[in-house]
């Protein structure tokens, strides 16, 4: 799979235990009507056992100068200035607050369907990419329609 280029993003929770986070590369849109994500977490991740019990997520897609944060992320390190009172990463391309739709295990993995109630939209940046087990950024960027195209 170190073959698959992915966008990477972190799902989040914020509860009564406080801020909790993991990075992701699983992860995709899967319905526009109802809007359905799903993203996959490790059945051994503290996330997962959260957004469980709470019902709710987030869902932060990152940009190119996020690394950082999607590194500590990854690792358990969460540092909470990087989020916002919502629990989306500051700055981030967009951010999503879900409600868990369903709740299906595959080998080691839960796939989190989550109903897309709120969207936060961030600015548009390059994206930060994850391929051959290392991050990446797209070469170049489409011109946006403010640009004439």
């Amino acid at each position: 799979m170190a073959r698959w280029a992915s966008g990477v993003a972190v799902v989040a929770i914020r509860d009564t235990e406080g801020l909790r986070a993991t990075t992701v590369s699983s992860f995709s849109s899967l319905s526009l009507d109802p809007p359905l994500v799903v993203v996959a977490l490790s059945d051994a991740s503290r996330t997962l056992k959260r957004v469980e019990v709470s019902g709710v997520f987030t869902l932060s897609i990152l940009s190119a100068a996020q690394r950082s944060i999607s590194v500590q992320c990854a690792k358990g390190e969460l540092d909470a200035q990087f989020f916002d009172a919502d629990a989306f990463v500051r700055d981030s391309l967009v951010g999503l607050s879900c409600q868990v739709h369903g709740l299906h295990r595959y080998g080691d993995h839960t796939l989190i369907v989550g109903r897309v109630t709120r969207l936060h939209e961030g600015r548009p940046q390059e994206p930060l990419l994850y391929w051959a087990r290392g991050y990446r950024t797209v070469t170049s960027l489409p011109p946006s329609d403010s640009d004439g195209a």
